[in-house]
């Protein structure tokens, strides 16, 4: 290599991390004024929130916005068990090739290529039946069919084909519905058949199905649970539970029980001990096939070898686990928040 282009590489890695430290100020002290998720703790004076959060900026070159969401704003709290986002979305992606050419991560990011996947492997799925793009219908063949041919069909869902985080997902109730949303729809959809979750579910939260997220890490003796949080909608949230939208998350024990509290996403509340609506208490209620939604996610896993880690979203009905989604790009927030601080699991899983 060039010396001289040698000696720009090194200028830029010495003066990126100042930069990196000076734009992340702003979030930092942001994180710093956060409102508590444990007003009824002991907290720390603001100064030392401040000192906290300027310390890991200063090692990590990003402001922590999880601050108060793990409860590093009481006294006594400790941060080195919560790995940062940074550090942990590049190491994910790395050992997850989601770049790279061939990469297994494409059967997880598209709905469709999922579905058939799964479909084929006999791991249980919602139905997929249509497909709409450009405002005209087609059959999983890609051929087209007469919109008429969907008016008869009630209660399924419209999704956006690579959409993230329910960034499209529109509930159908009959044909009509159907047809005021296709003049909106410019880019490429499912079809998808609704599921119904079984009584338990329904009875904590009946206005959307309530989902795991069960992490799955694959390992040398092959893919094991890492972590599992329970997402709850609400009347706030309609039709979906994600975290995003406003819903609740809480931990799962390895045995299905529900840890104490249920935690909002960070400006969209706190946390609570219980439904807001249904009232139901959250250390009061066990996830019902758990153990079968979890011995699922790890048999779906083993079907994709090439990913290391997976966020599996499963919806539990009258007849067992299906597998809504999985993702190579999942969030280790959320599961840090609501279940424990995984930096050293997550370090020994690499």
């Amino acid at each position: 290599m060039d010396s001289s282009l040698q000696k720009l590489i090194e200028a830029v890695r010495i003066v990126k991390k100042p930069l990196d430290c000076l734009s992340g100020i702003p979030g930092a002290v942001k994180a710093a004024k956060a409102d508590t998720y444990y007003p009824e703790k002991p907290g720390k004076p603001f100064l030392q929130r401040l000192g906290d959060n300027a310390a890991w900026l200063l090692k990590y070159q990003e402001a922590n916005r999880f601050y108060t969401l793990y409860g590093l704003d009481l006294k006594g709290a400790d941060p080195s068990g919560y790995i940062n986002y940074r550090t942990f979305a590049q190491q994910r992606n790395d050992r997850n090739k989601t770049y790279a050419v061939g990469s297994q991560a494409c059967i997880l990011r598209d709905k469709l290529l999922f579905y058939e996947f799964m479909h084929c492997n006999d791991i249980p799925v919602p139905a997929v039946f249509a497909l709409i793009e450009a405002g005209k219908a087609y059959d999983l063949r890609h051929e087209q069919l007469e919109l008429s041919a969907l008016a008869s069909l009630t209660d399924y869902f419209v999704k956006e084909r690579d959409g993230e985080c329910a960034s499209f997902v529109k509930h159908i109730g009959a044909y009509d519905d159907l047809a005021a949303l296709l003049p909106s729809l410019n880019s490429k959809y499912i079809v998808q058949q609704a599921i119904r979750q079984c009584s338990e579910m329904n009875a904590l939260n009946p206005g959307a199905i309530n989902t795991l997220r069960i992490v799955t890490v694959s390992g040398r003796e092959g893919p094991a649970v890492l972590s599992s949080v329970l997402r709850v909608g609400s009347k706030r949230t309609g039709s979906v539970d994600n975290w995003a939208a406003g819903g609740l998350s809480i931990g799962v024990e390895s045995d299905g029980r529900l840890k104490p509290w249920g935690y909002y996403k960070p400006g969209l509340g706190t946390k609570a001990d219980r439904h807001p609506d249904t009232g139901i208490v959250f250390s009061e209620f066990t996830v019902p096939q758990y153990s079968e939604a979890a011995a699922l996610c790890v048999r779906a896993h083993k079907l994709l070898d090439g990913i290391h880690s997976i966020g599996w979203d499963v919806a539990l009905t009258a007849d067992g686990p299906c597998l809504i989604e999985g993702n190579d790009n999942w969030e280790i927030t959320l599961m840090q928040a609501c279940d424990r601080p995984l930096k050293k699991d997550w370090e020994e899983a690499l």
